[in-house]
């Protein structure tokens, strides 16, 4: 899919995916910034300062008025908060392109946060928070992810705490947006079906008098780990949950591609190894993956489980097992060939609309100033070899980078024969 890059003079840049086939246009404005930029005091304040700016503009006074404009052309409209990078985006007919880049740009710059509005929207987002807790599948994400990060930002959570929310001011929101949501860390991205040129112009009269500011460097997380962990969070449920993950590739890392293949060959599909030996061999779980998750300099491989509560012993075993047999035996060929195939046509699966495209091109242009085709993504898949996923194999799954996440109806003198069995890996 061809795509057309341009920056103004402010230092804002912007990324136009043209598809003269779609009906319909996307618009995007990222920003630079979400979790991982946050300071302890300041956790969640990314993600509810996203919420604040659907509250009102000066142009656009209201929630309601926003929301109108909105539903009066039929569009979709949504944001996110992520731990590199913030989102605000629409969707609509291609002839209200203009419409819904005026719109989303007034919600990225000119949002109000109503002290009103701030007080109530504390009310959601801590309901959000419990509405997660409650979640015992979400609390064993949250306890794996304080394990592996501790006390750095990549280990406390996206929405932040009841605590932390309810201590926000407006102060807090206008000085985090006047040091993040600058030009220079800002992308406006637009896919779909609509004219260049009357875009470009466009951007450049909503976006250009914005302040150029700094570009804020990524946070690096640096943690070190030399033997394998167990945490347990005791709950009375039906089943257990438990999350095994394993220190790995970082962003940039060269190896994250076949770490991504490893993944797929593991605990990806319903031929894939873990779901073979601990589904239809075992009869263990109902649900069983893998998956590799990248940040700026580290990364992290999961195997996630639910499993009947007594049977969590069992369930570790087999899946230590399988981990010790691949790094024994390695990949077959086989198993090198469907991975690849796999993968590949997957991500032509993946990438069929206008949002599609602009969440993919603008997640590399705003991370590593470069867009990823889908071409180059599938020559990386492509030059993934077996000898690269056995190695890569052998460097994530060590004992002493294991740590294992459990919520379920147990007591601690379960740890102590979980590290046994994590001991060897």
């Amino acid at each position: 899919m061809k795509y057309h890059k341009g920056k103004l003079q402010n230092g804002l840049r912007y990324l136009m995916v043209p598809m003269k086939e779609s009906e319909s246009v996307f618009v995007m404005a990222m920003v630079r910034t979400g979790a991982d930029f946050e300071s302890e005091r300041e956790n969640g304040l990314a993600h509810f300062l996203e919420h604040m700016c659907f509250k009102g503009t000066v142009k656009r006074p209201t929630a309601k008025q926003i929301a109108l404009e909105f539903d009066e052309i039929g569009a979709q409209n949504n944001a996110f908060t992520g731990r590199a990078y913030t989102g605000y985006h629409a969707k609509a007919h291609k002839k209200h392109a203009s419409k819904i880049l005026e719109i989303v740009s007034d919600i990225f710059l000119n949002s109000t946060f109503p002290e009103e509005e701030m007080q109530k929207e504390k009310g959601v987002v801590i309901q959000e928070y419990h509405m997660y807790m409650d979640d015992p599948q979400y609390r064993v994400e949250k306890l794996a992810t304080q394990q592996l990060y501790g006390g750095h930002a990549m280990g406390r959570e996206i929405i932040g705490t009841p605590t932390t929310v309810s201590s926000f001011t407006k102060e807090d929101l206008n000085n985090y947006r006047a040091k993040h949501y600058s030009a220079k860390n800002t992308l406006i991205v637009i896919a779909g079906n609509f004219n260049k040129e009357s875009a470009k112009k466009q951007i450049a009269s909503l976006f250009g008098k914005m302040e150029s500011g700094k570009v804020q460097p990524y946070p690096k997380t640096i943690v070190k780990q030399n033997k394998p962990q167990v945490a347990i969070e005791f709950r009375k449920t039906d089943q257990t949950h438990l999350i095994l993950s394993f220190r790995a590739f970082g962003y940039f890392d060269k190896r994250a591609t076949a770490a991504n293949s490893l993944s797929t060959a593991l605990g990806a599909g319903m031929s894939s190894r873990l779901f073979q030996k601990m589904r239809e061999e075992l009869g263990i779980c109902y649900y069983i993956r893998s998956g590799m998750h990248t940040s700026n300099n580290t990364g992290t491989f999961t195997i996630s489980a639910g499993v009947a509560n007594d049977r969590l012993e069992e369930a570790v075993k087999g899946i230590v097992a399988e981990i010790k047999k691949l790094k024994k035996e390695g990949i077959t060929l086989a198993e090198d060939k469907k991975v690849k195939e796999c993968r590949l046509s997957r991500l032509v699966l993946h990438f069929e609309t206008a949002e599609d495209y602009a969440d993919l091109y603008a997640g590399d242009e705003i991370l590593k100033n470069k867009v990823v085709t889908i071409a180059e993504y599938e020559e990386k898949i492509k030059k993934v070899t077996k000898a690269g996923m056995d190695a890569a194999a052998r460097s994530i799954f060590t004992a002493k980078g294991a740590n294992l996440a459990v919520v379920g109806p147990f007591k601690p003198e379960v740890q102590k024969r979980l590290l046994t069995l994590l001991s060897g890996i």
